[in-house]
């Protein structure tokens, strides 16, 4: 059995760093190696690391903890995990989710019987309200998938929840740009699927992924610091249609209305927090920049054109967002 390198970013999650941390030691799995990165984390979520990796012996031998120098963000913490790992495979998980005892197992199995560059599961998904299962947008083939990556349908973009090829990173020169840490995954997983030579799946729930966490790298009440997060999910998605660029057209025009898709979110939520400036900003880019999308993004439909001329003249109204979204994303529940 080859070894699995297990990349886990750390953060101010002293509140569910060992949950996770117990989740990953007691894998059925055994031949794993942990990475950690102490990305200057102000809580005492490392030194809760240390005391848990003390009641396991076993495991503590091949645990890593790379540290920071200063805060450098999901991003940068990604990539020292990658540069530090020396499995055959990795899997990242996040320092406030947490793996299924089996998730390891059941991905190297089927790594094994099939030979595949990517394998991977579903998740749990945390609430307030409970957990519930979620579900991989359906896809049977690698060309299936690359299209759910390129459209982010059902949560595929994720690099969470798989087993992937660590030279598929390394080769082909792929990991997200330090300093955009928001949605850093669409930076990663479609060039991924792109360059790996086959994919597989698995039906079972590995993944138990936290909603509830105030303290993550994404979470903000800051109407500047929800800017810059617009800002960094737009320039992502960017990162990857300049990946596509000088690929299939099929891949570059899928690319592109990911763009489109992810301006048109970001002037949602720029209506919900009642941000005229950057509502304004978004329209007129996607109204400049994408004229051949007309009919898909409906300017020159009735209520769209009543909505923006009334979001013009008379600000923002508690209906913008949801107006905005019945607009814009129709198809969405």
């Amino acid at each position: 059995m080859y070894q699995v390198s297990i990349l886990v970013p750390v953060y101010k999650v002293e509140k569910y760093i060992e949950r996770c941390v117990r989740s990953l030691f007691e894998q059925t799995y055994k031949n794993i190696e942990y990475i950690f990165v102490d990305d200057c984390s102000p809580d005492k979520s490392v030194e809760i690391l240390k005391d848990v990796m003390e009641e396991y012996p076993d495991r503590k031998e091949h645990v890593h903890i790379v540290s920071h120098k200063k805060n450098r963000g999901l991003a940068a913490s990604r990539n020292t995990a990658l540069d530090a790992a020396t499995g055959t495979f990795i899997c990242n998980v996040d320092s406030d989710d947490y793996l299924d005892l089996d998730a390891v197992r059941l991905l190297v199995e089927k790594q094994m019987e099939t030979g595949a560059d990517i394998v991977s599961g579903n998740s749990y998904i945390i609430l307030p309200s409970g957990i519930k299962k979620a579900y991989d947008a359906p896809y049977n083939n690698q060309h299936e998938m690359l299209l759910k990556a390129l459209a982010s349908r059902g949560g595929t973009h994720s690099v969470c929840r798989r087993l992937i090829k660590l030279s598929l990173y390394k080769d082909n020169n792929i990991r997200p740009k330090e300093g955009v840490n928001n949605l850093e995954d669409w930076q990663q997983t479609a060039p991924l699927v792109y360059c790996a030579k086959s994919i597989a799946r698995i039906d079972d729930h590995i993944y138990y992924y936290n909603c509830v966490n105030e303290n993550s790298y994404m979470y903000t009440t800051s109407n500047q610091a929800s800017i810059r997060l617009w800002d960094q999910s737009i320039e992502s998605v960017k990162i990857m249609e300049d990946f596509f660029s000088d690929k299939e057209q099929e891949y570059r025009d899928l690319a592109r209305r990911a763009v489109l898709y992810m301006k048109k979110s970001r002037m949602c939520l720029a209506a919900r927090h009642r941000n005229r400036e950057y509502f304004e900003k978004m329209k007129n880019e996607i109204a400049t920049g994408y004229t051949d999308c007309y009919d898909e993004i409906g300017w020159d439909k009735p209520l769209v054109r009543a909505f923006i001329c009334n979001y013009t003249l008379n600000g923002f109204c508690r209906r913008a967002y949801a107006l905005c979204r019945r607009i814009f994303f129709p198809n969405n529940r």
